[in-house]
């Protein structure tokens, strides 16, 4: 054995061993250190994709929240806008009814009065004939043959009259 502690090779692979072990232990701590780091940027980066998910999960209910509100708020308008619309519809047809209901006063009122007022000619008409016809009678001694000549033209003149006032 003692020359196996002589013998060179035998140091020059005990040195070898002892070179690999002192590489492999710093080869080891550095490449410990490298896995290490890069495990670490790992879990940062799921820390961080986890983060990123529930803020991302925060914000989509936030949004859809938000988005219910403005649906219901949308809702809301546009039933009160219908509302609206409904009663504007009602009042102005109670402002067409009342304006026909005018409209309807007014006409009869106008039939009213061309109707008194035709009557009123008529009795006008109908007065001055019999003036005229009485004073062609006195006028004309009362001759049997006359009277029956002015009494004709009075029954023949009425309707003549009439007619003039249907006009």
């Amino acid at each position: 054995m003692s020359s196996l502690f002589g013998d060179a090779e035998f140091w020059v692979l005990i040195a070898f061993i002892v070179f690999i072990l002192l590489i492999g232990r710093k080869a080891k701590s550095a490449f410990d250190n490298v896995l290490e780091k890069r495990s670490k940027d790992i879990e940062e980066k799921i820390t961080n994709t986890e983060n990123a998910l529930l803020e991302a999960k925060k914000l989509l209910k936030s949004s859809q929240d938000l988005l219910l509100d403005h649906k219901k708020s949308s809702e809301k308008l546009i039933r009160e806008q219908e509302d609206i619309a409904i009663k504007n519809s009602e009042i102005y047809l109670q402002n067409i009814d009342k304006e026909i209901e005018r409209k309807q006063a007014s006409a009869s009122k106008e039939i009213e009065f061309i109707h008194s007022n035709a009557a009123l000619k008529i009795q006008q008409k109908i007065s001055q004939i019999s003036i005229s016809t009485i004073e062609d009678l006195l006028s004309n001694d009362f001759k049997p043959s006359k009277n029956n000549n002015l009494e004709n033209d009075f029954i023949d003149q009425i309707p003549s009259a009439l007619s003039y006032f249907k006009k």
